[in-house]
């Protein structure tokens, strides 16, 4: 039995910069409508955008790990027809932060703390178990509103943001457990994800269909042990997964060690498997070792897949080491093996995404959050992005929006009604650093340098949170 002596003591906010400034967390939960609106808001751009971010109710114990750990906290704008903006958010209330809200307090350790409470804390059915963190993505399928965690299942929410049963979904039993970027392809429908796990089998895909039943029962893919994969491609014909030398030792972390380990001597691998049974097996290609959170989008191109993502020479979880980075597209080339690396910028940058109607399918444009200095990054204090840029894969330009003193996360692309590829509007939470008040802003995907064309004040400051998704109310926005 856990004894309250072996309970580590809550992390000091204020001492990590990932709960703190433009990041700290926010208790409350709003309702805000008929709100202002400075400029024009389109009149074809009518739905919700919704993002989701890590959101500790109580200051965690023992450590806190950005960007894997904190409660899940959505926020949603909400355009009507009329053109009537309002905002809310709401906390996924898993049923351990239920227990945590009748405790008043943190009950869980952070991820690097490794401490879950035992029978004498919490209800048996809860304790000596990893606390739920849906706190990273959120998507819509088969009518379904899901707030993602890394690997763990999601939790399913209604329209307006309330958390739907006392459990997470799991299709049945079917899907125990799942990635925070499944995709969604828009010739199919399918919603396809992977998931790793910590005992064998480590790695597995599955999809599912259009009506929300599970098309393809998770399959395995084989890799010698627990790696940590946050994102994947997906293209027509493959799912491809990148397997860097990122290494999950729970045993380590008993003793003191780190729970995940960066292992530079060992290649980068990566896994082209086919979407179609009796394809083929599974293909391996392996390059220098590198760490990619994001994908912006995978295609195929004959024989070969093209990739484009955002590069990292390493990961650290927790000590501060300076990194080097490439905004990148890679070339896959299965029958050969070879990976051939081409730099197309090499500022800062990350949240690397693509018009959702192209995903799979040859793009031209993507978008990335860049920081205004070519400062290099460290995740032991994240950093704070300020600067939209634009990729054109086709002429190698790249357009830029300064934001100035406001800084912001993921940028979201949200398509014209009826529009072609690549036409419509980006949309994101910004905060200023100064005031520390937020806003949500829309800008001409075509002219993202003259800057918003509308903006939405609110009064108060929505934390730097993670991944959302545009949802049309015509249909054709967003996963």
């Amino acid at each position: 039995m856990t004894t309250q002596l072996d309970v580590p003591r809550p992390v000091d906010p204020v001492s990590v910069p990932a709960l703190s400034g433009v990041f700290a967390p926010v208790p409350d939960e709003r309702d805000l409508s008929d709100l202002t609106v400075v400029g024009e808001l389109p009149p074809d751009l009518r739905g919700v955008y919704l993002r989701n971010g890590p959101n500790p109710l109580y200051p965690p114990l023992g450590s806190y790990t950005y960007p894997l750990d904190g409660d899940g906290m959505v926020h949603g704008i909400w355009i009507a027809e009329d053109g009537s903006v309002r905002y809310r958010n709401r906390f996924v209330w898993t049923h351990q932060l239920r227990a945590e809200q009748r405790a008043g307090k943190a009950l869980w350790g952070g991820l690097l703390a490794g401490y879950m409470p035992g029978p004498d804390v919490v209800p048996d059915e809860l304790a000596n178990r990893p606390k739920a963190l849906p706190d990273i993505n959120i998507i819509r399928h088969a009518g379904r509103t899901l707030a993602l965690a890394e690997v763990a299942p999601p939790w399913e929410l209604s329209e307006q943001l309330e958390t739907v049963g006392t459990r997470p979904y799991t299709w049945g039993g079917v899907i125990p457990g799942m990635c925070a970027h499944p995709k969604i392809d828009p010739r199919t429908g399918e919603l396809v994800l992977f998931r790793y796990a910590f005992q064998e089998p480590y790695l597995m895909w599955a999809s599912i269909a259009p009506d929300g039943s599970v098309a393809h029962p998770p399959e395995p893919i084989p890799v010698d042990g627990p790696y940590l994969i946050h994102d994947f491609v997906l293209t027509e014909r493959h799912v491809v997964l990148f397997v860097a030398p990122a290494v999950f030792n729970l045993m380590a972390a008993q003793t003191g060690g780190d729970v995940l380990a960066w292992r530079p001597e060992r290649p980068l691998r990566i896994a082209v498997v086919p979407r179609q049974a009796g394809a083929g097996p599974v293909r391996w290609l392996e390059t220098e070792p590198f760490w990619v959170w994001h994908f912006a989008n995978g295609f195929d191109d004959g024989e070969d897949i093209v990739v484009d993502f955002a590069r990292l020479s390493a990961l650290t979880m927790t000590t501060p080491v300076p990194l080097t980075t490439a905004i990148t597209r890679a070339r896959l080339e299965p029958a050969t093996g070879r990976v051939r690396l081409e730099t197309l910028d090499e500022r800062n940058a990350e949240f690397p995404r693509i018009d959702d109607r192209l995903q799979g399918a040859a793009h031209r444009f993507f978008t990335l959050s860049a920081t205004e200095r070519a400062v290099a990054p460290n995740l032991a204090a994240p950093d704070l992005y300020n600067v939209l840029l634009r990729v054109d894969t086709a002429t190698g330009a790249v357009a830029e929006w300064h934001s100035g003193s406001h800084v912001f996360g993921e940028v979201v692309f949200a398509p014209a009604a009826g529009g072609a590829p690549d036409q419509g509007y980006y949309v994101t939470f910004r905060t200023d650093r100064q005031t520390l008040l937020s806003d949500w802003v829309v800008l001409d995907a075509a002219h993202i340098a003259a800057g918003p064309q509308a903006v939405v004040p609110l009064p108060f400051r929505v934390p730097l949170g993670l991944h959302g998704n545009w949802f049309g109310s015509q249909g054709g926005g967003g996963l």
